[in-house]
């Protein structure tokens, strides 16, 4: 290579380390636009309007802000469950984080630190049944309580932390479930304070279900009605035969 062409090569690829600053500058600029934008607008947004809620939603997405868009996503759900769209909104801005695949800022999130023996003693006491179905609701837990920036080990004030890394392994499953187990009433699931938070709003918690025929509630509920109770575990056959009404006086 000719000392001119060396110097022509050269000035070239300054040209183009050039342009990707360039290119990276405009975007971030783009996305700060795009920020204030929204603060704008969330700030006009009228919260009592679903649809209006779920739209900002769609355009933050649009524009690259998936953490706003998925807090409006599940805030859009919470004010009109049978409303798919909000759904399938949030499915869409955490679709990347399926298969235990690490979301952006996992670091900040806590681990599963249990050992198998842990693992293997809650799936007998539990019941394979149970925590396996236990899955699926882990999934919605974590789409709603962990990715909007609440329940995460880099929030101090969450009562509890769920873990969102490697969500496939039963270390993963045990040790969520082992945090909200605290959380839940055998006895009467629809009374369960994971329930009852987001229903009532109390201390400020978000309200995330308008009632309790939430499709979400309903199955979380319907969920918790599978473990076993104490009054179960004291039988031997592990769960408690129905009760049978009061047969009539002859």
């Amino acid at each position: 290579m000719t000392r001119r062409r060396h110097v022509t090569l050269v000035a070239l690829l300054g040209i183009v380390g050039l342009l990707g600053v360039a290119v990276v500058a405009v975007a971030q600029l783009s996305l700060q636009d795009a920020r204030m934008q929204y603060d704008k607008r969330n700030a006009e947004l009228d919260r009592n309007n679903p649809d209006a809620i779920f739209e900002l939603a769609k355009w933050a997405y649009q524009k690259g802000l998936k953490d706003e868009a998925l807090k409006l996503a599940i805030e859009a759900n919470a004010k009109a469950p049978d409303d798919v769209r909000p759904k399938f909104l949030v499915w869409a801005v955490t679709e990347g984080d399926r298969a235990g695949e690490e979301s952006p800022g996992a670091e900040t999130h806590a681990v599963a630190a249990i050992s198998e023996d842990e693992v293997q003693a809650v799936f007998k006491r539990e019941g394979a049944g149970p925590m396996n179905a236990f899955r699926r609701i882990q999934g919605v837990l974590i789409a709603s309580c962990a990715r909007t920036g609440c329940h995460i080990a880099a929030n101090p004030d969450a009562p509890f932390s769920l873990v969102t890394t490697a969500t496939t392994t039963d270390k993963t499953l045990v040790q969520n479930f082992l945090a909200v187990n605290k959380y839940l009433d055998r006895e009467k699931p629809d009374e369960s304070p994971l329930l009852q938070m987001p229903l009532t709003g109390e201390r400020n918690h978000p309200k995330r279900f308008s009632a309790k025929t939430d499709p979400v509630f309903r199955s979380i509920s319907a969920w918790i009605n599978t473990l076993l109770t104490e009054a179960d575990r004291k039988t031997p056959w592990g769960r408690r035969p129905p009760e049978e009404p009061p047969r009539p006086v002859p």
